[in-house]
């Protein structure tokens, strides 16, 4: 990598206007050799949004160049170099269009995003916005972010400490995350490459690692002195583990839980060995995260959907290995002090395991565990998978119309269902039910004979019997406007009731935490489109219905975060990200459910609304 480089960051318009450009060239040593910043006149006046998010008022920008006029300037300052962006695919996306608008045609022969290399070598951090990354890192002490001077001394600085994490990855699991880059993308490969050169030499305390099959892990040490205590407890949160102790100021802890959340040392044999860049990003974050991880658990990593997806996928193996390194110091530490404190998805491991029989186990609240013990065991099914299955056995059974007479009477059963979801009518809905119910009964008769060559739309059928009659139970049009897109999601109330009886058979106790949550009521909707938008807003309806159907007609923003709040999402997840999302505004919609966590809700929300009736 002979060439600079640039580091670059834009501000725009509402319209992706630039109003300003800065930049910042560095040398191979990364020292700063050159700045400049641009004020740029946009052809429209600059909304209150971009200059309270800014700082760039229409005053500051009337006497300013406009793009045209120093295009060239800014052309011939940054070609040749490596671009350099924190969100490069959208600032390159409109570098490229600004600077083709006035003729000019740009393309960097080599680009990197700070955001994607932060993903891969800083697996931990919490959140990838730029001023997080900075409050984290400690790289800049003010608050001017969104100001593109800022932005880029900044951007240098996580540049810096990307190429300084690179450069003391120890050598043999550096060399597989080389392996992994040279797939995944050339510039991220030649930069890695780049900053190993540079360095001396990597030097690590052996004593500190595991070396298992060619791969170092960390090791982990707790304090092992065991507690005079006698009375032991296992304290279930439904809060982050960490928020969870320091919020009821538990001491002589330690946060255990099942056996699956913690990364074993056989976990890269437990992978699929497929051509897939999403995995091999994966792959990369644990290779850097085993070097530095205090506990094995795969929260303390920040993954994409699909990242959890894969890990989701090997759960089995990893609830079964004997490479459990980390579970095993965690377990043998957890025995020694007084309070465990774990999380729900964990209780059928800790009421199962014989070596926790003498324990008391402590929930918040009866309606937290009975909600939680919902959430965990629910289960989805697509009415696309029921659509396949009955096209492919009216396609083998041509002269049988009894197929494409099923098949016609779901379709037409699930078309009216999605009339009626779409109707904003709850009073129609509940009046036409009954009739619904007499369909779905009279299409389960005509199944029957056919179960065993039909056993995806039959057992589609059955639950969403079951769904239509048990309000636990939801149904969604995952795209509002397409019929085939309806999920069921379904609560086992068996296992749910015999996890309770278990549960009731030993030693346990509820907080029952008191809250004085004010709420807000509103008989119409006007508060949807009233509210501040600075505040953090709970939005709680009647109806899971009502609140896909607000969900999905909302204003988006770009400076709102909107969360759709269900039965099987864990509320867990959602304390922690409205909780660390301290630079957007957020609006969470949700069902009455929610209202189980009242004692925590006042912790993430400034204002909650009740919607009594929406009906229109």
């Amino acid at each position: 990598m002979n060439k600079l480089f640039c580091v670059v960051d834009i501000e725009l318009t509402d319209d992706k206007e630039i109003i300003q450009f800065s930049a910042t060239k560095l040398d191979e040593n990364f020292r700063e050799i050159l700045s400049i910043n641009y004020y740029i006149q946009p052809k429209k006046q600059v909304s209150t949004f971009v200059t309270e998010l800014t700082g760039i008022s229409n005053e500051m920008l009337h006497d300013k160049p406009f793009f045209e006029d120093v295009a060239h300037e800014l052309y011939n300052y940054i070609k040749g170099d490596i671009l350099v962006c924190h969100g490069l695919p959208s600032d390159y996306v409109i570098l490229k269009k600004r600077f083709h608008d006035v003729g000019i045609l740009y393309k960097a022969k080599l680009s990197l995003d700070t955001v994607e290399l932060s993903r891969l070598f800083l697996p931990s951090q919490t959140s990838y916005r730029l001023s997080d990354l900075s409050n984290s890192l400690g790289l800049y002490t003010g608050d001017q972010y969104h100001n593109a001077a800022i932005d880029v001394k900044v951007t240098v600085k996580l540049l810096k400490e990307i190429a300084r994490k690179i450069s003391k990855i120890n050598t043999d699991n550096y060399k597989k995350i080389e392996n992994l880059l040279e797939k995944i993308d050339l510039s991220m490969y030649k930069f890695a490459r780049f900053c190993r050169n540079r360095a001396k030499s990597v030097e690590f305390n052996s004593d500190e690692f595991i070396n298992y099959q060619g791969v170092d892990f960390r090791k982990v040490v707790y304090d092992n002195r065991k507690t005079c205590d006698n009375d032991k407890f296992i304290l279930f949160s439904s809060i982050d583990e960490d928020d969870y102790v320091s919020k009821f100021k538990i001491t002589d802890f330690v946060i255990l839980k099942k056996k699956s959340s913690y990364i074993p040392l056989n976990v890269f044999s437990l992978f699929p060995k497929k051509e897939d860049l999403n995995l091999d990003k994966l792959l990369i974050k644990l290779y850097v995260w085993i070097l530095e991880t205090k506990t094995g658990d795969f929260s303390e990593l920040n993954l994409l959907y699909l990242e959890k997806m894969y890990i989701d996928s090997i759960k089995k193996g990893l609830a079964i290995s004997s490479k459990a390194y980390y579970f095993d110091e965690k377990n043998k530490a957890a025995q020694l002090c007084k309070n465990i404190v774990t999380n729900y998805n964990s209780i059928e491991y800790l009421i199962e395991n014989d070596t926790f029989k003498n324990y008391t186990f402590v929930f918040e609240h009866k309606k937290i565990l009975g909600r939680e013990l919902d959430s965990i065991n629910t289960k989805d099914y697509f009415y696309k998978n029921s659509i396949t299955e009955l096209n492919v056995a009216v396609s083998r059974n041509l002269k049988n119309k009894d197929f494409k007479i099923l098949r016609n009477n779901i379709d037409g059963l699930v078309k009216f269902l999605h009339e009626m979801y779409i109707s904003e009518s709850l009073f129609l809905y509940n009046d036409s039910l009954s009739f619904i119910l007499q369909d779905v009964d009279a299409i389960l008769v005509d199944m029957k004979q056919y179960k065993d060559e039909l056993p995806i739309s039959y057992k589609f059928m059955k639950k969403l019997r079951n769904v239509l009659t048990n309000s636990k139970n939801t149904y969604k049009f995952l795209v509002l406007d397409q019929e085939n897109s309806l999920k069921l999601t379904v609560v086992n109330d068996k296992k749910v009731k015999s996890l309770i009886n278990i549960i009731h058979s030993k030693k346990h106790k509820y907080l029952n935490l008191k809250s004085k949550v004010k709420y807000i009521y509103s008989n119409g909707d006007e508060e949807l489109l009233t509210t501040k938008s600075t505040e953090t807003i709970l939005y709680i309806f009647e109806s899971n219905k009502y609140k896909d159907l607000y969900f999905n007609k909302r204003e988006k923003k770009s400076y709102i975060k909107f969360f759709n709040f269900s039965i099987k999402d864990n509320f867990n997840e959602l304390y922690s990200e409205v909780k660390n999302n301290n630079r957007l505004a957020c609006r969470c919609y949700a069902t009455k459910d929610i209202l189980e966590y009242r004692y925590f809700l006042k912790d993430i929300f400034d204002c909650i609304i009740v919607f009594r009736d929406l009906e229109h």
